[in-house]
């Protein structure tokens, strides 16, 4: 094999490995939204779930980013983005952009993801003005399944604790999440 050979699949081999390093990041912080069980290496069918498609009543930033993370969740179940809407500011926000993206691109690999750990805590939040930033310790995990079947397609999966940084902005009374990131 010569090295001009060599050099025309290296770039499609870096870039597939980085989308895949992307993936499992945006997975690792987007997998949460249930209350917290053990897995038990035994994959549960989907549950049904009743949807509260509205911010929360308490109106804190700390509620607001566990409603958002509960919604995406379910989100998650069905790849359907329209079900974070209410809890973030604007469909050109970043944190909907970040999670939209996540769950078309399950749609388009045909996965959907069921969450069976969802842990959020040690939030520290400071706000100024219309802006809050929420840190907190996240803990998740789940597994794949069939969106038409629901069938498992791995085992449950837990993934590390991370630092996850989050910006909301009050609209109207309300705290709506504008951008959420992984950090150390």
């Amino acid at each position: 094999m010569s090295l001009d050979r060599l050099g025309r699949w290296r770039l499609p081999v870096v870039a597939g490995l980085s989308l895949l390093i992307a993936a499992v990041v945006v997975a690792a912080i987007l997998l949460l939204g249930r209350t917290p069980t053990i897995i038990d290496r035994s994959p549960s069918p989907l549950a049904s779930q009743p949807s509260d498609p509205s911010p929360p009543a308490d109106g804190t930033p700390e509620a607001a980013v566990r409603a958002f993370f509960d919604a995406f969740a379910r989100a998650g179940e069905t790849n359907d983005p329209t079900i974070i809407e209410p809890f973030v500011n604007g469909i050109d926000s970043s944190a909907y952009q970040t999670a939209a993206g996540f769950l078309l691109g399950q749609r388009d690999v045909g996965v959907a993801s069921v969450t069976t750990i969802n842990e959020l805590s040690d939030f520290s939040v400071s706000s100024e003005g219309g802006r809050a930033t929420a840190e907190f310790t996240y803990r998740g995990g789940g597994y794949d399944v069939d969106p038409e079947t629901g069938e498992p397609l791995e085992s449950p999966v837990e993934l590390p604790a991370e630092r996850v940084r989050a910006v909301l902005v009050e609209v109207s009374g309300e705290w709506l999440l504008d951008d959420y990131e992984a950090i150390e």
